[in-house]
């Protein structure tokens, strides 16, 4: 008897609930059941019913998306089309300034038949006779294509950008066609202003060893146990900027310090123009910052001494001789990791060239003549990147230009405390954004240096925040 009392109960009043809904339009959630849209009118009240399943079908219909939308060319649209087509105009008129620069430096008359040359040569029956030859000829022969294909690819992305802007000032088109046009126009003109940034960076990059290896050595400089943890401080910079750009490295020897960082550490590093993007990080890092060392927390500053220099070939180390009297060779330990052989025999090997007294270490292997061996390929890339470096084409005429890491020598300064400030001391190029630089972002450091060496860029034109430098001027007057 009480449950057929329960079910007319509900009955009722879900008919009332019903009744309600129809008339108010206001969706009731009684005994948790949804009344159904009213159907007979299309009045504002169903703008108050939840969702989209209470709208009324009229506007169900008219809120659909038209399977092909067109808008009206008003007045206001004919304005934003050639606000459009004018960003277009400029952006082709501001890649043509640059491309006119660029195409200078190709001769493609020239390209093309060398081009041609090689391929004839490639093709001959005694082409691989010689092995060294053939290699170096296919590797003439990639990088001519890659030169010319970039040149096509230029004229290719102008030529769209000039057809879309030809086509939106004569024909008539609706707006999305219009619309779509150009977004394709400013998108080959993206990847045109891209293309031509990379080419400008490899023509940065043309040294003679730029695209060869890299050999990096960080020692600790003055500052003690400070300056061994700045070592390694930058030696965690290098290893995220090269895995930023893809480059492979290793770490061939490293030194502990006593109580924190490193001594010193070699890292050979792998890529393309590894040494062109690194050579410029030769010289001594300064570090200002609050010591994690000193219990009263005192501003201390450290220093540590970067040296790069390429990883050359052997056949392109046998022109240069260096005569054995010239060589101081020592022997030492080891040590490491590899039993007794490296840890009893002095497998190590330090050679010194005395007139200019260069000198390197190597230990590498535990072979004590494959240690001399390996150091003397060493010694000798060293050599004949200062000889580039001092433009002498004789043994004799260099000297050892040696990094000290004490004050005064500096290239960068790295300011954690009173402000921060990374400021590059040859180019002025500086940035506040020091963990983005202790986290491997070196590209516009970088970038302002290679400039400055060919001398495109003067140093107050790549210089940044004036104010920042002014801070740094300031700080250091004062202490």
């Amino acid at each position: 008897m009480k449950a057929l009392l329960v079910v007319l109960v509900y009955f009722g009043s879900l008919s009332l609930a019903q009744t309600f809904s129809a008339t108010s339009g206001i969706k009731i959630a009684s005994a948790g059941v949804v009344p159904p849209p009213p159907t007979t009118s299309s009045c504002s009240s169903s703008s108050r019913s939840w969702g989209t399943a209470a709208r009324p079908a009229v506007q169900r219909a008219a809120a659909a998306p038209r399977s092909t939308p067109v808008r009206p060319r008003t007045a206001l649209g004919a304005a934003n089309l050639a606000v459009d087509v004018g960003d277009v105009r400029r952006a082709l008129s501001s890649a043509r300034e640059r491309l006119e620069k660029n195409r200078q430096l190709f001769d493609e008359a020239r390209l093309e038949g060398e081009l041609e040359y090689l391929e004839g040569v490639s093709s001959e029956a005694e082409f691989w006779n010689d092995a060294n030859s053939a290699r170096k000829t296919l590797g003439d022969l990639n990088r001519l294509k890659l030169q010319l294909d970039r040149l096509y690819r230029w004229r290719g992305w102008e030529a769209d950008a000039e057809t879309v802007i030809e086509l939106c000032g004569e024909e008539e088109g609706d707006d999305e066609e219009t619309a779509a046009m150009l977004d394709e126009a400013t998108e080959a003109l993206q990847l045109l202003q891209r293309d031509l940034d990379a080419w400008e960076m490899q023509q940065l990059l043309s040294g003679k060893y730029d695209n060869c290896g890299c050999r990096l050595t960080i020692m600790a400089g003055a500052g003690g146990t400070e300056a061994q943890d700045w070592a390694e401080m930058l030696q965690r910079m290098y290893i995220r900027f090269f895995q930023r750009r893809g480059f492979k490295y290793k770490i061939v020897e490293e030194e502990s310090g006593e109580v924190a960082g490193i001594k010193s550490c070699e890292m050979q590093v792998e890529g393309d123009f590894a040494y062109g993007y690194l050579a410029g990080e030769k010289g001594t890092h300064r570090l200002v910052r609050q010591s994690p060392f000193n219990a009263q927390a005192k501003r201390q500053t450290s220093f540590a001494g970067v040296e790069s220099f390429p990883i050359i070939e052997q056949d392109d180390l046998s022109d240069l001789v260096v005569p054995e009297g010239e060589l101081e060779v020592s022997t030492m330990r080891s040590g490491g990791s590899g039993g007794q052989n490296v840890n009893k025999v002095e497998t190590g090997v330090r050679m010194k060239h005395i007139p200019t007294g260069i000198a390197v270490r190597c230990t590498q292997e535990r072979s004590q003549m494959l240690n001399k061996e390996l150091a003397l390929n060493m010694l000798k890339e060293k050599l004949v990147v200062v000889m580039q470096e001092q433009q002498t084409k004789d043994l004799a005429e260099i000297r050892g230009d040696m990094v000290e890491a004490s004050w005064g020598q500096q290239i960068r300064n790295y300011v954690f405390h009173p402000y921060k400030l990374v400021k590059d001391t040859r180019t002025g190029a500086e940035t506040v954004q020091v963990q983005d630089v202790m986290d491997g972002d070196l590209d516009a450091l970088i970038e302002a240096y290679l400039r400055h060496a060919r001398g495109l860029v003067g140093a107050e034109e790549v210089g940044g925040d004036g104010a920042a430098a002014a801070a740094e001027s300031s700080a250091a007057s004062a202490s």
